[in-house]
């Protein structure tokens, strides 16, 4: 693995859990909608040997993706946790766009949010992930597992 995306950064930790995993050539993308949570982020990894493995971009995920489909970028792992309710359409453009790569990882976080599958009653970041997840075992090109740790995370391998 060489290359991979954190939709998401917030505190930069997963960013950088990802760039210490990626050889010295590897290189990690991430994505943050606010900018004061990226500037936190930057500072959280600045002292680290790996931060220059780090490119960090801030805007909305749906642009900063469509900017990267356009430059035919691709990645062997992806990791989502941002916005429940628009997991789908995320999920949409990272597939159709080649985004994920064949055979790449797509790590989904909150799968079971909150357990409000369980309870009944859902959110919507609950309706979201729903949404996701439907599309998950709809789709031929991906095979999938969900593992129960907390909120839920899925493992998704594209096939195809």
């Amino acid at each position: 693995m060489t290359s991979a995306l954190d939709i998401g950064t917030f505190t930069g930790y997963s960013a950088l859990a990802l760039a210490e995993a990626l050889p010295d050539y590897g290189r990690v993308v991430t994505l943050e909608r606010e900018a004061d949570a990226a500037r936190i982020a930057v500072a959280n990894w600045a002292s680290s040997p790996h931060a220059t493995k780090i490119d960090s971009r801030v805007g909305e995920a749906g642009d900063l993706l469509a900017d990267l489909a356009k430059k035919s970028e691709a990645f062997d792992l992806i990791f989502l946790d941002v916005d429940k309710p628009g997991y789908l359409a995320l999920y949409q453009l990272l597939m159709d766009s080649g985004l994920l790569r064949i055979g790449g990882l797509l790590v989904v976080d909150n799968t079971m949010y909150k357990g409000e599958e369980i309870v009944g009653e859902l959110s919507e970041n609950g309706k979201g992930a729903r949404a996701l997840n439907e599309a998950l075992l709809a789709d031929d090109r991906v095979s999938q597992v969900m593992l129960p740790l907390r909120d839920g995370v899925s493992l998704v391998h594209r096939l195809r």
